[in-house]
């Protein structure tokens, strides 16, 4: 743990995304009802289970995966991809319950996630991949190299995440840096109940007095969004983000015997504040830890020329 505790939770939580945010992952979990491409337009692979998972494959050369986050999608990769395509192979998908992804039959976990990882590199035939994941992605990466290990993969990407999300007493540097497994339980418990009220309620505040007025349970868009957002069924999504709440991979990550670059946002809603490079510094020694001043949770989103700058010098080094 470092020295520096880092300063104590905000007294009203802190809120995952902004109103755009917010929007984007309605329409990426295809709670929205907007459309996307469709499956047909992607190169796929059929996980074991019988999942087809759609992949967008640019360029050529050496692998490099791209792993997008939670209510994200290969989308928010795309600027990043085709730059780093000049040089490499770069694959990216559409996790499931994501994009156009969505069809889920049963839970969707980090183990299944990363499961789908190791079949994606059996199916194109990658060696030595260079792995890179944000948020969700980071810890499917995380899941993959403890179930896995690093004998496939030539360097390792984490982009603004903790490798434990909730915190206690002896561990802060999870979200908000004071989000607890009874409050992040509660949160998921409250959408397993009433998604569309949570919902609606989150949107309504980010955006509001006018909007929470569109919203209300009487309002006619308040309505129609209640009836679309009740016929959806996010069991899956929520059995994910329980995984996410139970997962623990400091001890994993300590024995890492690949080449790492951690990317942290410094206004990121999630950690800022939070000082997550200096537990990376201390417990991966070789790790190279890059923090983006004005970014928030996606670095690779707001400054995505930087970041393929630095993520190519950092596979240049480690070649």
């Amino acid at each position: 743990m470092p020295d520096s505790a880092p300063p104590d939770p905000p007294p009203n939580p802190a809120r995952l995304t902004g109103l755009r945010g917010a929007f984007d992952a309605l329409r990426n979990f295809g709670l929205m009802g907007l459309g996307s491409r469709g499956a047909s337009e992607y190169d796929t692979f059929t996980a074991t289970d019988g999942h087809v998972v759609p992949v967008c494959v640019l360029g050529r050369g050496s692998p490099l995966v791209l792993v997008h986050g939670f209510g994200c999608t290969h989308r928010d990769w795309l600027p990043v991809a085709r730059r780093l395509a000049r040089r490499h192979c770069v694959l990216s998908w559409d996790a499931r319950g994501h994009g156009s992804c969505r069809s889920a039959s049963g839970s969707i976990t980090l183990a299944r996630l990363a499961n789908d990882l190791a079949e994606a590199l059996d199916h194109f035939g990658l060696q030595r991949s260079i792995l890179v994941g944000h948020s969700m992605g980071a810890l499917t990466l995380m899941q993959y190299l403890h179930l896995h290990g690093t004998h496939r993969v030539a360097a390792v990407a984490l982009v603004d995440q903790s490798p434990r999300i909730v915190t206690d007493d002896s561990w802060r540097l999870g979200l908000f840096g004071g989000c607890s497994a009874a409050m992040l339980s509660g949160l998921i418990a409250g959408a397993r109940r009433d998604l569309a009220e949570m919902l609606l309620n989150e949107v309504g505040a980010l955006g509001g007095a006018w909007l929470q007025r569109q919203l209300a349970v009487e309002a006619p868009l308040g309505r129609m969004l209640r009836r679309r957002l009740g016929r959806i069924d996010v069991k899956p999504l929520l059995d994910l983000a329980e995984s996410m709440a139970k997962a623990d991979f400091r001890a994993s990550l300590s024995r890492l015997d690949a080449p790492l670059l951690v990317v942290l946002g410094a206004r990121s809603p999630h950690y800022a504040g939070v000082p997550l490079d200096a537990w990376y510094r201390d417990t991966v020694k070789h790790a190279q830890v890059s923090i983006y001043p004005h970014a928030g949770h996606s670095p690779h989103v707001s400054e995505p020329l930087r970041f393929a700058r630095e993520l190519e010098r950092f596979i240049e080094d480690h070649a």
